[in-house]
């Protein structure tokens, strides 16, 4: 032991290996560590763990994973990849798939902190599904071995919120206006309405589906007329709520507004006084016998009703069912056939066409808004302007029955005509036969609220009678116009006869005695039209100057062009006076543009369109000088504005066209694959 001595260890494998060769496993120890990188930890530790199980080692895992948002919010499935910050804001609901192909053993997936295992597909590929209400992590691992993670936030969806837009109320023929505005986080479903009666019974109210602008918006805004003045509550106090509902039921409520129910105003006083035993009836249903027997009493009133027998007989059967029924389905009954009697005595045929109007416009709006087929939108867009042209004419028919009555104060600036109420409607047809069906609902409702407020208006004596002299006036300058167009037409010609002399010089220079002279007295006699066309003009200003109290401008620059050509005709200069004689003809074009405008504004823009005339009092096309160069309505020159009402021109619709004939010659190509025709088809249905 005391010989024993510590010294360096020694393997001897210097004198084992004389060629060096061991210098290669640390080589080959360094390149491996060089490519393993990041990973060299998990690498060590797998080559120190032992595995038994048995075969060719697996291959690496590979994760793939989607998350499927609801198909209401209308987002698209979103593919998650490794993150190294940042959380994946997840709408509440969204479906989660999760595929792993190779690796050893069967994934799991963890969300926060709850594992479950993936189904098995076949030995080397595995899938797991979930549905994502409420979670902060998600995760998938595999043999303790972590394959990918992600920190999530689950969107909730919110109810919808709808308010009024502005407070309710009733319109010219009692119907009542509603105007909304809601919005939801992915798209508010449905709008309604719920009225009830103050001092009513509990759990009595009435429910209004109210048209959408368009389909699942996340912001819509709409006017809406609903007719109740037929409903037994019409005249009486109630409390107005609006619900909005989302695609999962969630539903939204403004606040409520107090009002009363709008209600028809009779002039007859046979309808007047059945319309007020029917509400006599609703607030009271004991009084039954004295309605009864005031009904009796308005029976016997024929001359007031116009011997009308189906009057006689509807007032007499409501009678004998109030005193012959207690029940309230009988009631019900004696309502309606009151109301329906006094429409008969207050407007025969108006009322009926007034009801099959509002009728059609609110089952194309609803149409329009779950995206009905084509054919369907076209039979209600024939009828409604069926219903339209029935509607204006028992209008019409309504006004001239009743003469003496007194009618709404006629404004001229707010008027409109029937030509171009049935071009709104025409605009809104191709508007939906080229699939923009939104901005044809947009337009519909503004149509409706035209007709709403439509009243027939008389015209005073003076009213008429100025119009006849602004149309005369305007008769005048197209006159003017004409003949201004004519005499620069023969000075042109003038102006080139005279280049063409013998001897190259323009004017008398060149011609023989008899030609000389001739030229010179059709230059006179241009001279002479062209100042009477001037002292005509100025006419035309004097007593425009007394009516309008304003000139417009350009008639005074006319005049003076005309006097400058008058000048250049007498001093034989044809050529000279071509430039004033263009311009004089341009300024008259635009004084008679701006006398037309402002007799639109005065007079409404049909001032100048006679009876069965295609044209207006300017010879142009209607509605020419209330339009901009664009063609764009211009502000307060009709009787709407359509500001506020996007509608697109004719060159979109010509293309929306273009592509509509494309996709339907190519549905017709039976030879395309089957996935472009499917596709095809699909927006043929949707558009």
């Amino acid at each position: 032991a005391r010989r024993l001595r510590i010294g360096w260890p020694a393997a001897g494998l210097a004198g084992r290996d004389p060629r060096g060769l061991r210098a290669v496993l640390a080589i080959l120890l360094l390149l491996g560590a060089i490519d393993a990188g990041g990973e060299w930890r998990e690498r060590l530790l797998h080559a120190l763990s032992p595995g038994f199980s048995g075969g060719p080692p697996a291959a690496a895992a590979s994760l793939d994973i989607w998350v499927t948002p609801p198909d209401y919010t209308g987002l698209p499935p979103k593919f998650l990849r490794p993150l190294r910050k940042g959380v994946v804001a997840i709408p509440a609901g969204s479906k989660l798939l999760a595929q792993v192909h190779g690796g050893n053993g069967v994934p799991r997936l963890v969300i926060d902190g709850l594992a479950s295992k993936f189904t098995a597909l076949d030995k080397a590929n595995f899938q797991a599904g979930a549905t994502l209400t409420k979670a902060t992590s998600l995760a998938v691992s595999q043999q303790g071995a972590l394959i990918g993670s992600w920190p999530i936030r689950i969107v909730p969806d919110l109810p919808p919120r709808i308010e009024f837009a502005r407070p309710p109320e009733a319109t010219p023929q009692a119907a009542l206006r509603l105007d909304y505005r809601a919005s939801d986080d992915y798209g508010v479903a449905a709008v309604e309405a719920v009225i009830r009666r103050l001092g009513g019974k509990k759990g009595e109210e009435i429910r209004l589906p109210l048209a959408m602008p368009g389909l699942n918006l996340k912001e819509a805004k709409a006017s809406t007329y609903n007719d109740l003045s037929a409903h037994p509550w019409a005249g009486l106090p109630v409390e107005i709520r609006l619900l909005a509902k989302d695609a999962i039921g969630q539903t939204g409520e403004s606040s409520a507004i107090r009002m009363r129910l709008p209600e028809r105003h009779f002039h007859n006083p046979v309808a007047r006084a059945v319309i007020d035993q029917r509400k006599e009836l609703v607030t009271d249903p004991g009084s039954r016998e004295a309605v009864a027997e005031i009904l009796g009493d308005l029976r016997d009133q024929t001359k007031l009703y116009h011997d009308d027998a189906v009057v006689f007989l509807s007032l007499r059967v409501a009678a004998a069912e109030l005193r012959a029924q207690r029940s309230a389905a009988a009631t019900a009954e004696v309502l309606r056939l009151l109301w329906d009697t006094a429409l008969r005595i207050e407007a025969g045929g108006l009322a009926l066409a007034e009801s099959d109007l509002r009728r059609l416009q609110q089952q194309l709006q609803q149409a329009l808004a779950r995206n009905a087929p084509t054919a369907e939108i076209d039979r209600l867009m024939r009828q409604l302007r069926q219903a339209l042209d029935s509607y204006l004419g028992a209008l019409a028919q309504d006004l001239a029955r009743r003469p003496n009555q007194a009618s709404p104060p006629f404004e001229p600036n707010r008027t409109i005509s029937s030509r171009e109420l049935q071009r709104l409607l025409d605009q809104a047809r191709r508007l939906a036969q080229n699939g923009d069906r939104e901005a044809a609902q947009r337009l519909l409702s503004e149509l409706q609220n035209i007709i709403e407020n439509l009243r027939l208006g008389r015209p005073t004596r003076a009213q008429q009678q100025a119009a006849r002299s602004a149309q005369q006036t305007m008769r005048d300058m197209r006159d003017l116009m004409r003949r201004q167009q004519q005499l620069l037409e023969q000075s042109f010609r003038a102006a080139q006869q005279g280049q063409q002399a013998p001897t190259g010089q323009p004017g008398q220079q060149g011609r023989t005695p008899g030609a000389a002279q001739d030229f010179a007295r059709q230059l006179s006699e241009a001279a002479g039209q062209q100042d009477a066309l001037r002292r005509k003009l100025g006419d035309m200003m004097r007593r425009l100057g007394q009516g309008m109290g304003e000139i417009p401008a350009p008639f005074g620059r006319a005049e003076r062009a005309m006097g400058r050509a008058t000048g250049a005709l007498r001093n034989a200069a044809p050529s000279a006076a071509i430039a004033p004689q263009t311009e004089a003809l341009d300024q008259l074009q635009q004084a008679a543009r701006k006398f037309a405008q402002a007799m639109q504004r005065q007079f409404g823009a049909g001032w100048g369109n006679p009876a069965g005339s295609p044209e207006d009092a300017a010879g142009e096309r209607p509605g020419a000088f209330s339009r901009d160069p664009l063609g764009r309505p211009l502000s307060g020159q009709g009787g709407y504005d359509e500001g506020d009402v996007r509608i697109p021109g004719r060159a979109r619709m010509h293309e929306a066209r273009k592509i509509m004939e494309e996709l339907r010659q190519r549905a017709g190509e039976r030879r395309r694959p089957q996935l472009e025709l499917d596709y095809i088809n699909r927006l043929l249905e949707r558009f």
